[in-house]
This record gives structure tokens, sequence and C-alpha cells, in this order.
């Protein structure tokens, strides 16, 4: 909320110096906040372009770094030579300045999802005395698989349609239980694994 505040009140300042000029904004923020910023922005006769950087603070320039933008077309266009600099790949995903930060949000919940349910995963092995350093290279193909599913799961979404013959979410239900039950025995956070039902 502060940098989403600091940005708006930074282009507020500007006044009438915005006024046919070009403005990109790279700050973090819910898409509400990056459609104000826009709002305030194209009030003052700018046109605006929102880029969400999904990528860690030591990666940001360097071939990998990824940036979502939202917002003027034309502004992507023009000014790639400068989008440039940052390196990485720069997509131009929607007009609506919000939806790189709802991207940003989307990769986030991913990865939280991903980072708290290893230390889960770690706990359990460890409770065994099993090395959890062997465990990402076992489990490479499964992981793998599991990375693979996403693009099948987000169609289903999108069209509403989830009764999959094959590895319905009720499907995984028995395994989810069978891990709470793990977990408890083992007095590790059984309270974490109980969650996941709930959202199916």
């Amino acid at each position: 909320m502060l940098i989403a505040t600091a940005a708006r009140e930074l282009l507020g300042a500007s006044g009438d110096a915005l006024a046919g000029r070009a403005v990109v904004n790279l700050t973090d923020g819910t898409s509400a906040e990056a459609r104000a910023v826009a709002d305030g922005a194209g009030g003052r006769g700018a046109r605006y372009l929102h880029g969400q950087i999904v990528t860690i603070a030591l990666g940001i320039g360097a071939a990998g770094t990824v940036v979502l933008y939202g917002g003027s077309s034309s502004v992507h266009e023009r000014f790639q030579p400068v989008l440039r600099l940052i390196r990485g790949r720069g997509t131009l995903i929607a007009e609506d300045a919000g939806v790189p930060a709802l991207y940003g949000m989307a990769v986030h919940d991913t990865m939280w999802g991903a980072l708290n349910g290893f230390p889960h995963a770690a706990a359990l092995l460890s409770s065994e005395g099993i090395g959890v350093k062997r465990f990402p290279d076992d489990a490479q193909a499964s992981m793998s698989a599991l990375l693979a599913s996403f693009p099948v799961i987000a169609d289903e979404v999108d069209c509403g349609t989830y009764a999959a013959e094959y590895g319905a979410l009720q499907h995984h239900r028995p395994s989810v239980e069978d891990l709470v039950r793990e977990s408890a025995a083992r007095n590790v956070d059984a309270e974490s694994p109980p969650a996941t039902p709930l959202i199916w």
C-alpha cells in the first residue's frame, strides 16, 4: 500500500507536467492500486503502462527476468529499447493496468503454496531420519508431472468442468486424509493439509 500510495503522490505532485508524456510504473501493489495509479496518470493526460516484475530481486536484470505489462500498447511498443534494458522477457498481457498485478499475485500464491508445502514434506522425511537433500532428485518426475498438470487444471477452471475421468480432485481426497494422519502420528503440523479439501 505504501509503494502504491507513493506512486500516486509522486504523479500527483507532477501536475500538468505529465500531459502528453508516457509513464511506466514497475512498483508492486494490488490490481486495484495499479488501476488507481493508471487513472491518476490518465487524468493528467499521460499514457500509462504498468509492469509487474515476477522475478526475485537478485534475478532482475538477468536473461531470466520476466516482466508482465498492462496498459498502453503504444507506450509498450514505442519504448521497447528502454524496456529491454531490464533484460529477460517483457510481455504485454492486457490493456487493463491491473491485470499484471493480479498475475503477480497468482504467481506468488502458487509459489508460497509450494514453499509452505515443501518444509512440511521435509519435516515428514526428517522425522524418519531420511535426508531431505535427495528428495528433490528422487521425486523429480512427480514434481515435473505436477507442473505439467497446471495447463489442464487451468482449462478445467476456464470451462467450469472438473469431472475428469482420471485424477479428479475427489480422487486425491484419500491421499490427503492419509497425509493428515501421517502428519499427526509424527507430531508434524497437521493443520495445513486439512485445508486442501476445503478448497475443493
